[in-house]
């Protein structure tokens, strides 16, 4: 029995469908995070200026 692989079953086939669909899962939450982060990050911008000028106005 040394060297000798399992043959492919029905628990392989369910083991790579499984693998495929984790990362299918997996790529379609990055590129939701992304889309997310894309459409945040102008309105983030756009609050970073008045936050900062204010704290500094605030530290005078």
């Amino acid at each position: 029995m040394h060297g000798k692989s399992p043959a492919p079953g029905p628990d392989r086939s369910t083991d790579r469908a499984t693998a495929r669909s984790a990362v299918a899962v997996s790529v379609a939450a990055l590129i939701t995070a992304a889309a997310l982060f894309g459409a945040l990050a102008p309105k983030a911008a756009a609050l970073e200026g008045p936050l900062i000028n204010n704290i500094g106005i605030a530290l005078q």
